[in-house]
């Protein structure tokens, strides 16, 4: 086992730099190892320039759509040693208290993300009304969350008092790069439970991966920012399988996505099942796995579920 994330990253983009390593079916997106090696660094450095520490915190708060950007940022801020703490919600309330026992020093989310019948940017503009005082290139100043610093958002248009994610990445150059990765051994990831953090390492992800390891592809279909996909992105980095995630919500949607591979396993939540009742074929599926309902899993797919 790699002993910090900055090793593992860069060892497997030198051994194996032109193998696909990851694909984004709903962005129609294929990164080899190397190419993701190169923008997830892009993201750490891009954190760096700004001021982030090892242990800060960003929480994420991305769209299911956004499946090549929570890879991404998940990688590039443990390379940083930025702990991503990923979360979802429909309630405004919930949503402003976990700022608040998070604590972060950023927000990576998506602006037109409906949280009810309101855009998350507008849900943003309330709890942070700093935003329109504050220019371009300048850090946040909240009087309501006092240690965040940075808002950055995988939308299109400029907001005030944001960075777009594109432009948060810093693409250094290996001959003259001044800016450098530090060792990372503490933890790159968190999840809220109980209202307490539960963090894990680098180690911890490898390790919850162990299960899915053997298959050409492992294809992840559901919400792409759970503690559980970020365990099977480190498995693939570890590895070296394709990590394929599909962005679908919809079981008739990933089985028109599962044709075209063989050799795979198959990681489904409850998001995936939850409007699915008739059998799926997935005659090349070697292993499926859930994050939710183990029963629902096999009466869809008509095959044993392993939940992990």
């Amino acid at each position: 086992m790699l002993r910090f994330i900055y090793q593992g990253f860069s060892t497997l983009a030198k051994q194996n730099p032109l193998k696909n390593g990851f694909r984004f079916e709903n962005q129609n997106l294929t990164w080899t190892f190397g190419e993701f090696d190169t923008h997830s660094s892009a993201f750490a450095y891009g954190l760096i320039e700004q001021g982030w520490k090892q242990g800060d915190k960003l929480l994420l708060l991305l769209g299911r759509s956004n499946t090549s950007e929570a890879a991404t940022t998940f990688a590039g801020a443990a390379k940083a040693g930025v702990i991503t703490v990923p979360f979802r919600s429909d309630d405004r309330n919930e949503i402003e208290k976990t700022i608040s026992i998070v604590n972060p020093k950023g927000i990576v989310f998506s602006p037109n993300q409906l949280v009810g019948d309101t855009k998350f940017i507008e849900i943003l503009k309330n709890l942070v009304p700093e935003t329109t005082q504050t220019h371009s290139g300048e850090s946040l100043k909240s009087s309501k969350f006092t240690n965040l610093k940075w808002l950055i958002h995988t939308g299109f248009y400029s907001y005030p008092g944001t960075y777009k994610f594109r432009e948060s990445l810093v693409y250094a150059s290996k001959n003259f790069n001044r800016l450098s990765l530090p060792t990372v051994t503490g933890p790159v990831t968190a999840q809220l439970r109980n209202g307490q953090l539960q963090t894990y390492t680098y180690q911890d992800l490898a390790k919850l991966s162990d299960k899915v390891q053997g298959s050409k592809h492992v294809i992840v279909s559901g919400d792409p920012q759970t503690v559980t996909n970020f365990s099977i992105v480190v498995g693939g980095l570890e590895r070296g399988y394709n990590t394929v995630l599909t962005g679908g919500e919809k079981v008739n949607k990933v089985q028109q996505i599962l044709k075209y591979y063989d050799n795979y396993s198959l990681v489904v939540d409850d998001s995936v099942l939850s409007e699915q009742q008739q059998s799926v074929d997935v005659s090349n599926l070697q292993n499926l796995f859930t994050v939710g309902d183990v029963n629902k899993a096999q009466n869809v797919f008509q095959k044993q579920a392993i939940q992990i």
